[in-house]
């Protein structure tokens, strides 16, 4: 019988999401105004609006700002209808 050495789990942040091929990606840390808008079902206007409001963190200026994947899910967290 061969034992296995336990696997530890990868740093925060750079969870394994399994891409259909067997094999595994990280995620990415923070994503484009139009990634969020995608993931989050939103137009990319009401993204940059969010972020003037304040209710999404956004890093960096102009077409470099970028979305941590973390605000996301707490946006989408704090906005869950039970």
């Amino acid at each position: 019988m061969v034992s296995r050495a336990p696997t530890i789990p990868p740093p925060y942040g750079e969870q394994r999401m399994p891409d259909g091929g067997g094999r595994a990606q990280l995620e990415p840390f923070q994503v484009t105004i139009t990634e969020a808008a995608r993931l989050l079902a939103y137009d990319a206007s009401t993204i940059r609006r969010l972020i003037a409001r304040g209710e999404l963190p956004a890093v960096g200026e102009g077409r470099l700002r970028r979305i941590p994947v973390q605000g996301l899910r707490d946006y989408q967290q704090r906005h869950l209808v039970t």
